[in-house]
């Protein structure tokens, strides 16, 4: 008795047919790391009151970042740091992370809110900082006939880098899997 004739092309066929669900508990998970990498209200000096909540926004389809967004935090009028912008970008790749951090130097600061008329625009410090796919940067304002505490900016600085250094790792971690021939089956004939 011989085996029955059939085709020699095969077709693959994606195993499991949760791949949809385990995309979308890994785009939560990446998303919850994305947002703790914020700064919150323990890393700043007393007094600072958080106007807008760290967004995620996810890309639009096209876009060049997986996720970005900006938490923005004020302290009074006449504090050593009156306004901190706390931006984040997580981007498909290393490279492109790199592309970004380059361009930012380059973009105006913003400048502080209204009633501080006698400081330049951009006035206080910016750091731009990259870890792997995590684009950070961070701008301080002083407040009105003051200057940012020494080493303020290095402190805070120091403390994105290791929260965007996390994120990048749960990025890594969190990526799609490889393909892989044991994630497929062969059935002959279709």
């Amino acid at each position: 008795m011989g085996l029955p004739d059939v085709s020699r092309a095969h077709t693959l066929v994606r195993m499991g047919g949760g791949a949809q669900e385990g995309d979308r508990r890994r785009a939560d998970r990446l998303r919850a790391a994305f947002l703790a990498s914020f700064l919150d209200a323990a890393a700043l000096p007393p007094g600072m009151c958080r106007i807008r909540p760290p967004d995620a926004a996810a890309a639009p389809s096209g876009g060049r970042t997986v996720h970005q967004g900006r938490a923005i935090w004020l302290g009074t009028p006449d504090a050593e740091l009156y306004r901190l912008d706390d931006t984040r970008w997580l981007l498909p790749s290393p490279r492109r992370a790199g592309e970004l951090a380059r361009e930012l130097p380059e973009l105006p600061a913003t400048p502080p809110l209204a009633g501080a008329g006698d400081d330049p625009p951009g006035a206080g410090h910016v750091s731009v900082l990259q870890v792997g796919p995590v684009v950070a940067r961070l701008q301080a304002v002083p407040g009105e006939g003051s200057a940012l505490p020494d080493g303020l900016a290095a402190d805070l600085g120091r403390l994105v880098a290791q929260q965007i250094s996390v994120l990048a790792g749960a990025a890594l971690d969190l990526r799609r899997p490889a393909w892989h021939p044991a994630r497929w089956i062969s059935r002959p004939g279709r």
